[in-house]
């Protein structure tokens, strides 16, 4: 008797990804119809950015409970790259001796430490101690 061969199932297309979105081809082509793909190296104009903003939520809890919030909200990804950049540069030269670690393969935030986040603070990022930022907070600091 014959066998039957083996049911193939159809190739995957662009189906829904996590939560229900749209896969990553189906958005790469959304975005490159409407001329808002943007190549390694290049980005939008300013103009598109003047809304866009990045943040970050934290939340700790010690071992014995205790818990804390702390919030930014800052300007679109590619500004707060670029602060972050200028300000640990900064940072390095002129809070030398405030750093707790000088040397070694370190992120921003570990060897910038305090004198890292005072100076992003004052050059403009929204910063929050204790809570987050409510939703009507959540926009662009001004440049």
């Amino acid at each position: 008797a014959a066998q039957a061969a083996p049911a193939q199932a159809a190739p995957a297309q662009d189906a829904p990804k996590g939560g229900g979105g749209v896969g990553v081809e189906a958005e790469k082509a959304a975005l490159m119809a409407a001329g808002k793909y943007y190549g390694q190296g290049s980005g939008p104009p300013l103009e598109e950015l003047d809304d866009a903003w990045t943040g970050y939520f934290l939340y700790a809890e010690t071992e014995s409970g205790r818990e804390m919030k702390a919030s930014w909200v800052g300007r679109d990804g590619y500004f707060e790259t670029a602060r972050v950049a200028v300000e640990m540069a900064l940072t390095l030269r002129f809070d030398w001796d405030k750093l707790s670690f000088k040397g070694g393969v370190l992120t921003p935030t570990v060897s910038g430490g305090v004198a890292l986040a005072q100076r992003m603070i004052a050059s403009g990022i929204k910063f929050k101690m204790g809570d987050w930022f409510g939703p009507d907070e959540c926009n662009p600091p001004p440049y």
